[in-house]
């Protein structure tokens, strides 16, 4: 393993964990602020991810180039739905909002039976990415706000699974034995 294959990883994870961390901050309320998220997620979640897509698609690592491609695409759907973009949500009801969703989430769910080769901490993330997005939508189909708080705390826990194998392929890498374990029959 050499530092351009590990520097993708390590860059894409960690956008993926602070965009999804401050995102989950917004929807469990722990947190209020004039869509101070959605700059980050625009910034972190589309512009830097998607070159980090291109990177690791370059170094062979297409599993991870579809995962940061398609949080990408997720991130920019979401911002612009959220009113950042020309139309904004105004223009779309809840109903809408969760078809939206729903192509998402049979996109990260097809993405997720395919990771069970990579590790357990990809599938683990992939997981409660494809269930934070369920969530979503049954908030927005259903209406009732408690799954706003359930989207939200799976939110901040793939955050968190995004970081930790941003940190994992880091730290592995620089000792040069595996430190913190992902599932990766490579020894990351």
């Amino acid at each position: 393993m050499n530092n351009r294959l590990v520097i993708s990883s390590t860059i894409g994870f960690m956008c993926i964990g602070l965009t999804a961390w401050m995102h989950g901050l917004g929807l469990t309320h722990w947190v209020a602020g004039p869509n101070m998220h959605l700059i980050m997620l625009f910034t972190l979640g589309t512009v830097v991810l998607g070159v980090m897509a291109i990177l690791s698609f370059f170094h062979g690592r297409t599993l991870e180039a579809v995962i940061f491609f398609g949080f990408a695409g997720l991130a920019f759907t979401e911002v612009h739905l959220s009113g950042m973009g020309q139309m904004g949500a105004r223009g779309y009801s809840s109903g809408t909002l969760g078809w939206f969703g729903l192509i998402w989430a049979v996109f990260f769910f097809y993405v997720w039976l395919g990771s069970f080769k990579a590790g357990w901490a990809r599938s683990l993330f992939l997981l409660a990415l494809w269930l934070a997005i369920l969530a979503a939508c049954l908030r927005n189909w259903i209406g009732w706000e408690g799954f706003s708080y359930i989207n939200g705390y799976l939110v901040l826990f793939t955050g968190l699974v995004a970081t930790y194998i941003s940190a994992a392929e880091i730290v592995n890498h620089g000792c040069g034995k595996m430190v913190l374990k992902t599932g990766m029959k490579d020894g990351a």
